[in-house]
Parts: C-alpha cells; structure tokens; sequence
C-alpha cells in the first residue's frame, strides 16, 4: 500500500476544514478556488493553468511520456441556512490536493493533471473543463465520490454503469385564462398535466427499456390561489434518470410525444426545456479489472456495486471523451446520506482517498 505521511494528511484535514467553511455553490467557486491554489502554490512546484472558473495543476516530466489525468469537484450545494459541502466536494478537492503533495518530488515517469473541477452539481462543470483533456492530450481520468452507506474506506467499483444518466425537463403548457363560473371560455391547463402525470407509469414500463428508468415529479404549478379565476398557465417539472444514456433519450421522446399530444387535444401551447443534463458514467470493465487487481496487490479494500448509483455524475463527459474510470470511497454504514444535513466529509476517508488515486495512475 501507498503510505501516505502523517504530514501530508495533517494539511489535507486542515485545508478539507478550510474548504467546509467557506462552501460556494455551483459557477461561484471563487473563495473555494483560491485556498486551494494557495494551498498549492505554497507546498508544490506544481505548474499551475487557470482557466475561468477552475484551474489544474501539472507534474510534468517529458512530452513523450503518457498524460494522466485526476479530476476532483468544489462545488456546495443549497441547504436550509445557505450553501453548505453536503456532498462532500470539500473532501474529494483535500484529496486530490493531498495526491499533489505525495508526489512532490518524485518521479512518476507520466505527466500527471490534478484539475479542479467547478459546477458538478448542475453538471455544467465537466462540460465547460473537458477541453483541458484534448488541449493536454490526457490519456486517462480518473475520479471518486465518497459513499455513505458502505464500509469506510472500501474502494467501491463497478463495471459498465456507475451512475445514472439524468435530465431535468420543464414543461410549459399555456391555455387561455377565464372568470371560474365560466371555466368553459378558457382552457385550463391543469387536466393535460394531471393526466400526464397518471400517465407516467406506463410510460415507465420496464419492458420498453434496457436498464432502470424513473421519472420523478420534482414540481408542480397551476395558475394561482385566486378562486374566482381557472387557470390559463401551468408547468410540470421532472427528473428523468437511467442507466443508460439511450433509455434517458427515449424516457424524453416518449414524454415529450405525450405532452404534445394532450396539449393538442385541449388546445394548449406547450414550450419544453431541459436542464442539469448528465451523461451515464460507464466504466470499462478491463479497466476495472486492473484497478480491482492494483488495489488487491496494494492492501487497500475493494469490493464491486452491485447495482449504479441512481444519482448522477458529470464525469461521465470526461470518459465520453477519454479512457479512465470513476469509483467510489465507503463514508461508512452509519454515515448521513448525501444532500442531508447531517452529512459531513469523514476525514477518515483522506488516507485511503489519496492511496486509491494514486494508484488508479499506474494502471
């Protein structure tokens, strides 16, 4: 195993503590940003690349030798008091900045890219920085999530799909608003929304997909609470989500053709729009075996999923476009759900995170 010293691990905890203070939703990584160039600057001979938004660091060797690739998010997200890291990201960016202190000094014989990622939670982010992969000719990426609910500090891997490819979709339907005595001199959205809703179920059967499919109401609005008018507008909003990215495509053609069709038959206009788009994160299974058998030889803990993360990963861009692989660290059976309040980053997981990477860039 990859012995990661105390020293290291020490400013890795203390920078993770930094960072949970100072969390920055999606696209506003600023404060975020500069403490972990800071942190780099001043512990690294890192060449540094800022971009607009987020930035990378580079151990460079020689052009000749392989360019690899470790990616790690920065973002926060919404909670009841603000912005807060109830996902973790403060965790996964001491990591990856730690990984940049083991090999200090070293010789790798690779080029090695530790990048920064903004925005996973929108899933802007890895679209905006997967440039950085064709600009520096990256040959492999690697990624990891903390897992609450598996045993700390188990390297979690997973063959073909490790999280869901999701999609939000807003449809619009606008009628024709009237007095509610008269609700027959205008046309009410709230039926062709209701009965797309009841509908839902069929649309979801199994037997029309390959792998897991759901479509979750997230929101719902018609007209007002005026009880002398009947409704003109009303919107419906879902998740989409799926194993694979071909089911999620036809999950939105099968909605889309029904909310046309009920908009028609009530004489509704209906204006669809998309949004927080995530490809399928598809590991190779190869790969995944090399991984398994390096993790295996190097004493650290491994075990496979039996079933893809329903959530979604905007990591999944990276290997559209690239070899690599995206696993999973155990945050413990007892730890808080993702997007919970409860939850928080276990420094525990800072070892084992820094070892997993570190050997995911010999594979």
């Amino acid at each position: 195993m990859v012995q990661i010293p105390q020293e290291i691990l020490d400013q890795a905890k203390e920078l993770r503590a930094q960072l949970h203070a100072a969390p920055e939703l999606s696209g506003q990584e600023r404060e975020t940003e500069g403490l972990l160039k800071d942190f780099l600057k001043k512990r690294t001979t890192l060449e540094l690349v800022e971009e607009d938004g987020w930035f990378y660091g580079v151990h460079r060797e020689g052009d000749q030798l392989p360019n690899v690739a470790l990616r790690a998010d920065m973002d926060a997200i919404s909670g009841e008091n603000g912005p807060y890291h109830g996902c973790g990201h403060d965790g996964h960016s001491a990591i990856l900045a730690g990984a940049a202190l083991a090999c200090e000094g070293k010789t790798l014989g690779k080029n090695l890219f530790f990048l920064f990622q903004p925005a996973e939670e929108t899933g802007k982010g890895a679209m905006q920085c997967r440039e950085m992969l064709k600009k520096e000719k990256i040959q492999a990426i690697y990624g990891l999530h903390n897992l609450p609910g598996f045993p700390l500090g188990t390297v979690m891997i997973r063959a073909g799909t490790f999280a869901c490819a999701s999609v939000g979709i807003t449809l619009l339907f606008q009628g024709a608003q009237s007095h509610a005595a008269y609700p027959e001199n205008g046309r009410n959205p709230a039926f062709a929304i209701c009965r797309l809703v009841g509908e839902l179920s069929s649309i979801l059967s199994p037997e029309n997909y390959q792998g897991l499919v759901l479509a979750t109401v997230v929101h719902l609005l018609v007209g007002e609470k005026a009880f002398g008018v009947s409704a003109g507008e009303g919107e419906l909003s879902l998740t989409l989500r799926a194993h694979r990215s071909e089911d999620l495509a036809l999950l939105k053609e099968k909605i889309c053709q029904q909310a046309e069709a009920l908009a028609q038959a009530d004489g509704l206009t209906l204006t669809i729009s998309y949004q927080d788009e995530f490809p399928d994160t598809t590991n190779p299974p190869q790969l995944c075996q090399r991984f398994e058998a390096a993790l295996k030889k190097s004493g650290i803990p491994v075990s496979q999923l039996q079933e893809p993360m329903r959530w979604s990963e905007d990591f999944g861009w990276y290997l559209k476009e690239t070899e690599g692989l995206f696993f999973g660290l155990g945050a413990g059976e007892d730890c808080p759900g993702l997007h919970t309040p409860e939850y928080e980053f276990r420094d525990e997981l800072l070892a084992k995170g820094i070892q997993s990477l570190l050997t995911a860039v010999f594979l």
